[in-house]
């Protein structure tokens, strides 16, 4: 009886310390997570969202970054341009489901300043 609890407590605590492991963390998703805060903290001096809308556009800017690299890492010249081109046109329209007509038109205005596209040189 006592070896059958000894036993049990033994596999309940491997199970509980096996399920606290956490996956490891990509230095490389953390140097993205920062660059999103700035940038977004940037964006949010000048639209002043919400916190719902501060995560959300967060959250989007990440995803963003990675693309971007993703692209940086693909391409070259001017098919790297176009390619960050179109990628910014598209996260300006997934802006839109986030932020309000007003915010959408700062936005608009200050991205350029915030987030230049790469110039490639000839």
């Amino acid at each position: 009886m006592k070896t059958k609890i000894t036993t049990l407590l033994l596999l309940l605590s491997l199970t509980l310390g096996f399920a606290q492991q956490y996956p490891p963390i990509n230095d490389g998703s953390l140097k993205v997570e920062a660059k999103a805060d700035s940038i977004t903290d940037a964006y949010d001096r000048e639209l002043s969202m919400t916190a719902k809308q501060k995560a959300l556009f967060k959250l989007k800017v990440e995803d963003y970054l990675l693309r971007k690299q993703n692209i940086e890492s693909k391409y070259e010249g001017r098919k790297q341009l176009t390619a960050l081109v179109e990628l910014q046109a598209q996260e300006t329209l997934d802006m839109n489901d986030i932020l309000t007509r007003i915010q959408m038109q700062v936005y608009k205005k200050i991205k350029p300043e915030i987030q230049p596209l790469k110039i490639v040189k000839p």
